[in-house]
């Protein structure tokens, strides 16, 4: 394999996972959805033990620091590259669609975890509080409706249409933003 060929090979590859890595988050939070779906039951049958103060302490840092980032990269990384790489008619209008609805859904869901975050925080440091039930079970439910929704149309899409370049820019943004040692100002 010559060199040229061989490089195209390994810039595919890195895309490929940048698009994986956005479907591994979901399952990742779907997984943490059912947590804090249990959360509230938990807490009535046991009171606040050690093991509802941490599952509410690791559920307040999950979304904090996982939920938000991963709408930020999709916002600033994923969603950019959809709408560079569609071609102007049909396939940008869709892109355009799909985009604003999966923006609106994201400040739906961190409107409800407005809602549900100060109980969240006030158990995790170990303090009484009373949750919202119903804003706890409006996200979960929402957000595994818009995790499955991106599973089934979205990422399907950016499969398909995003161009080799914007695949690149894709897992370069992602890289740049999750590693831990980044300059900041320029490369």
């Amino acid at each position: 394999m010559n060199a040229a060929v061989e490089s195209h090979a390994v810039s595919s590859a890195i895309a490929d996972e940048a698009i994986a890595s956005f479907s591994r988050s979901h399952v990742h939070i779907i997984d943490q959805m059912e947590r804090l779906r249990v959360l509230p039951t938990q807490l009535a049958q046991r009171g606040l033990d050690e093991g509802v103060r941490a599952a509410a302490a690791g559920l307040y840092r999950f979304f904090n620091d996982s939920v938000l980032e991963h709408h930020d990269e999709e916002e600033r990384d994923l969603f950019p590259a959809l709408r560079h790489s569609a071609v102007p008619g049909d396939e940008a209008g869709l892109v355009d669609a799909l985009v604003a609805r999966l923006e609106r859904e994201h400040r739906e869901l961190e409107a409800l975890w407005d809602r549900v975050e100060p109980g969240l925080r006030r158990l995790g440091r170990g303090k009484s509080a009373t949750l919202d039930a119903e804003a706890m079970e409006a996200l979960t439910a929402r957000y595994v409706e818009h995790a499955r929704f991106e599973e089934a149309a979205v990422l399907p899409l950016a499969d398909r249409m995003l161009k080799a370049g914007d695949r690149a820019a894709l897992s370069l943004g992602l890289a740049m933003r999750r590693n831990p040692y980044r300059a900041v100002g320029y490369i």
